[in-house]
């Protein structure tokens, strides 16, 4: 609340009724809105995201790359024709995003996820 006169003075004025200066300190209570301490409202998306889970050949193929990705080149590697993966730490920290985008990801979704790892494993089985 302000304690400037002036100020006071025009609330008054535009709420029509008296307005008096209050302490910081007495005032912090009223600072809180109720509202921001109320959970909020989960939406169906967020739900069937927790429900999903990872089927298990692609469950077995994340724990072997998050296993095995110290022992993984660090050159640039030929992933299958027609893809060199140039950026090999990128190419690792997409496959991690990915992963952690969950089974409804669009990668996952869609399959990319699940066909990169799966080269990535036959061209690099340590």
């Amino acid at each position: 609340m302000p304690t400037d006169p002036a100020i006071l003075a025009q609330l008054q004025t535009l709420w029509g009724e008296p307005v008096t200066a209050t302490r910081p300190e007495a005032d912090v209570e009223s600072a809180i809105v109720a509202s921001e301490f109320l959970p909020r409202p989960i939406s169906a998306a967020e739900v069937m995201d927790s429900l999903v889970t990872w089927d298990a050949s692609t469950a077995e193929l994340i724990d072997w790359f998050q296993s095995h990705w110290e022992r993984l080149p660090t050159e640039p590697f030929g992933l299958k024709p027609g893809v060199q993966v140039v950026d090999v730490a990128l190419f690792y920290r997409s496959l991690n995003t990915d992963i952690s985008s969950g089974p409804t990801g669009p990668r996952a979704k869609y399959g990319g996820l699940t066909d990169d790892l799966e080269k990535l494993r036959s061209a690099f089985r340590p």
